[in-house]
């Protein structure tokens, strides 16, 4: 007959039992987390009914924070920027054959993106391993990561992630700036 010594506790008693979270819920946890790092950046931060909470860094990077409730985990995202090259060029001879001289192929610029969006997602390059992915519906890049909250038990610790995003985003935009310039009309 097979015993377990000692007492059996439910998941209840052992968080309340447990002096980092004090008794609170993964959630929580994350709400007083960000509501403190929130104080320090002086603006009033909370998550919505769905799980986010959205903020702005230097008038320029759009920041949102989803909690997952089925899972403890938080998903950080910005946006780089718009991915573009989606739709064919105007004019556009799709009856030509592919060979054909006068047949261009459509999003030329949209592959040679996705091709740097690949090399910049490498471990140790300038996302500093963030991954960018690509939102369809709003045609946007996005630099992204989880963690679990477990990782965030602090404002400083959120700050320090907070600050890597909005690097990784900086630094994508700047290599995009150089790669991809924008033609001014004229």
């Amino acid at each position: 007959m097979n015993e377990f010594p000692g007492e059996v506790f439910t998941v209840a008693e052992l968080e309340a039992a447990d002096p980092m979270t004090g008794g609170e819920s993964p959630r929580e946890q994350f709400e007083d987390v960000l509501a403190e790092f929130g104080e320090t950046v002086k603006l009033p931060l909370a998550l919505g009914e769905d799980g986010t909470a959205t903020f702005t860094v230097d008038d320029e990077i759009v920041v949102s924070l989803q909690y997952l409730d089925e899972s403890d985990v938080v998903i950080a995202f910005a946006p780089v920027g718009a991915f573009g090259g989606e739709e064919e060029p105007p004019n556009h001879p799709t009856t030509e054959p592919p060979n054909h001289p006068t047949t261009q192929p459509p999003n030329q610029s949209a592959g040679e993106k996705a091709l740097e969006l690949l090399r910049l997602n490498e471990l140790g390059g300038p996302t500093g391993g963030f991954a960018l992915a690509l939102d369809e519906d709003a045609d946007l890049v996005l630099a992204m990561d989880r963690r679990s909250v477990l990782e965030i038990p602090a404002a400083d610790s959120l700050a320090a992630w907070m600050e890597a995003l909005v690097g990784a985003v900086r630094a994508v935009r700047e290599r995009f700036a150089e790669k991809f310039p924008v033609e001014e009309e004229g």
